[in-house]
């Protein structure tokens, strides 16, 4: 019987996963052949690997038949924002500075973009003032927004907003 192992991942700065079964703690080299950017395997911020495969059997064999593994957001050890995360809430935040809103709706709602993020007592506060304020804001900055939260909103926000 062997050692469960735990293998980590590597991942471009932009949010690509690149590979889901490096050895822990191994340094990611190289760039991402999606988008150019450097490919990291740890928090920038606490060094901490990010997590990929799991593999229980103890044996080596990595079970691929329970799906890919999901790119987190933030890290585990440290709590921080990975660099994708990062460049997606200011992504948003950007965008809603060229919407229609005065500027307390704009800082309000800007404010509010984290909290589409994961599961928190202020997520379903965010998710009404998204609806809210993406009415408010014109359609192009809407799909704008769209386009860039729904790949990294909680599963609650994307179904309260989008239905997806």
């Amino acid at each position: 019987m062997g050692v469960d192992t735990q293998h980590a991942q590597s991942v471009c700065l932009n949010g690509h996963q690149v590979g889901s079964s490096l050895t822990w703690g191994t340094d990611a080299n190289g760039f991402c052949e999606k988008c150019g950017a450097k490919v990291i395997s740890k928090c920038p911020n606490c060094d901490y690997p990010i997590a990929g495969y799991y593999d229980a059997s103890g044996n080596g064999i990595i079970f691929l038949s329970t799906g890919p593994v999901p790119i987190p957001k933030y890290c585990k050890n440290c709590g921080k924002p990975y660099p994708w995360t990062e460049s997606a809430i200011k992504s948003a935040q950007d965008l809603i500075s060229y919407s229609e809103l005065s500027s307390d709706e704009v800082k309000d709602f800007q404010e509010s973009i984290p909290d589409l993020l994961s599961d928190t007592p202020k997520t379903k506060l965010a998710s009404t003032k998204f609806k809210i304020y993406a009415a408010k804001a014109g359609t192009v900055v809407a799909q704008g927004l769209r386009d860039i939260l729904v790949d990294i909103a909680s599963e609650a926000v994307k179904k309260s907003i989008w239905e997806v």
